[in-house]
C-alpha cells in the first residue's frame, strides 16, 4: 500500500482526494495533506472524512514526517519543479499536476534531478492519455497504419471559461501565476496528446490574443506547426466560444484518422501509399481504394481518466506499469507551449523547444 501525501489543497486536489477516497484508485491511501491555508486543510479533512490523516501548513515538514512514500503536487504552476525536487531529495516518488512548470531552466533542473534518482518514479497528470480512443489512435500511429504524417489539424474550441473562472484564484489569468493562459492551462491536454500521437514539431508560428475577458493571458490561439519532412499542422483553440467543437484530423500517406468529441473515431486506410498511387495512376481524378471503420468510445469522462492516471503512477511505483506521462514528455509539451508564446511575442517562427534565455526575457517583460 503506497502512502500518499498531497500538496496544495485547492479544487483539483479535492477532486483527486475524492477519487482515492471513493476507492477508484487501488493500493494507495492518503496519509498527509499540505497547504499554506489551514482553512483549506480543515475543509478537505471534513469533506472527505480524512480521520487520521495528518495536516501540514509546512510542505517541508510533511516531506520529513516519515508518513509518505509519494507526493502528488497540486500547487500553482511555477512551484511544481522546486517542490518536486524537494520530494526527490527526501526519497519520495512524485506525481505533478500539469503543467510541469513555468521556468524552462527550473524544469531542466528537475529532469536532471530525477535522473540522479533512478529508483524513484516521476510523472505528470496529463490524464487524457488514459482515454481508450486516444490509446487506440496511438497504437495505429506507432504501427504506421496511416503511413507517414502529412497533416494534423486540431480544432478545440469547447474550452469555455467565464470571467468568474478567473476569479476563483488570484493567480489565474496572470503571467506571474500561471505562466500563460489557454495554451498553458485549458488546451495543454490537447497539446500533450498532439505530441504523444504525432511527435514534436520542428518549429511553430503562433498568433494569440486576449478577447472579452479581463485577464493578462491569452484565451485564443492559432498555431502553425512544421514537422520534420513536409508535414504540417494547425492547432486552433479558444476559451470564449460556446458550445464549441473538438475535432482532430491526422492525415498520412496511407490514410486518415478523425476523432470528434474525444469519443467518435473514424479511420480510413488506403490500399496503397498515396505517393505511389499518384505516380502510377493513369487517370487524372482517380483515387486509391479505401477501407473505413468507425469506433465509439465511452470512457472520455475526466474523472475516469484522472483515476486511471493516478493508478498508473501507483502501479509504476510497484513495478507493474510504465509511467503514462514522464517528466520528459511533459517538458516537451511545455517547450511547444513556450515556443508558441515566443513566436507570438516576436512575430517570428520559433524552434521547438525555444531558446531558454530569449523566452525568459520575454516572459519577464509580461510579468
Amino acid at each position: 500500500m503506497i502512502r500518499l501525501g498531497i500538496a496544495g489543497i485547492g479544487t483539483i486536489a479535492n477532486d483527486y482526494i475524492g477519487l482515492i477516497q471513493d476507492g477508484r484508485v487501488k493500493d494507495v491511501h492518503i496519509t498527509a495533506l499540505s497547504s499554506r491555508n489551514p482553512q483549506n486543510l480543515d475543509q478537505a479533512m471534513a469533506r472527505h472524512g480524512l480521520a487520521g490523516v495528518q495536516g501540514f501548513t509546512d510542505y517541508s515538514a510533511m516531506l520529513t514526517s516519515g508518513l509518505l512514500d509519494a507526493v502528488l503536487i497540486c500547487t500553482p504552476h511555477q512551484e511544481h519543479p522546486g517542490m518536486a525536487r524537494q520530494a526527490l531529495d527526501h526519497g519520495l516518488h512524485i506525481l505533478v499536476e500539469k503543467p510541469i512548470g513555468v521556468d524552462p531552466a527550473d524544469v531542466r533542473h528537475l529532469l536532471d534531478h530525477l535522473a540522479e534518482h533512478p529508483h524513484l518514479t516521476g510523472g505528470v497528470l496529463y490524464n487524457r492519455r488514459q482515454a481508450s480512443a486516444y490509446q487506440r489512435i496511438k497504437q495505429w500511429m506507432s504501427e504506421g497504419a496511416i503511413g507517414d504524417l502529412v497533416r494534423v489539424t486540431w480544432l478545440i474550441t469547447n474550452l469555455y471559461r467565464t470571467q468568474a473562472y478567473y476569479r476563483t484564484s488570484p493567480w489565474r489569468g496572470t503571467w506571474a501565476g500561471e505562466g500563460g493562459g489557454l495554451l498553458m492551462t485549458q488546451a495543454s491536454h490537447q497539446l500533450d496528446l498532439l505530441l504523444w500521437l504525432c511527435g514534436l514539431p520542428d518549429s511553430v508560428q503562433a498568433f494569440c490574443q486576449t478577447a472579452d475577458r479581463e485577464i493578462e493571458v491569452e484565451n485564443e490561439a492559432v498555431l502553425f506547426l512544421q514537422y520534420p519532412g513536409k508535414a504540417r499542422g494547425q492547432f486552433i483553440a479558444t476559451a470564449r466560444e460556446t458550445p464549441g467543437s473538438n475535432r482532430l484530423e491526422i492525415a498520412g500517406t496511407r490514410g486518415q484518422i478523425v476523432i470528434e468529441n474525444d469519443s467518435l473515431v473514424q479511420v480510413s486506410i488506403l490500399s496503397q501509399d498515396e505517393r505511389e498511387f499518384a505516380r502510377l495512376a493513369t487517370g487524372p481524378f482517380v483515387q486509391p481504394a479505401c477501407t473505413h471503420e468507425e469506433f465509439v468510445h465511452h470512457d472520455h469522462d475526466n474523472r475516469v481518466q484522472q483515476a486511471a492516471t493516478i493508478q498508473n503512477f501507483i502501479d509504476t511505483i510497484a513495478g507493474k506499469a510504465r509511467i503514462a506521462c514522464s517528466l520528459a514528455d511533459a517538458a516537451n509539451s511545455l517547450g511547444l507551449i513556450q515556443a508558441a508564446y515566443l513566436s507570438h511575442w516576436t512575430g517570428q517562427q520559433v524552434p521547438v523547444p525555444p531558446p531558454i534565455h530569449p523566452f525568459q526575457a520575454e516572459l519577464a517583460n509580461h510579468i
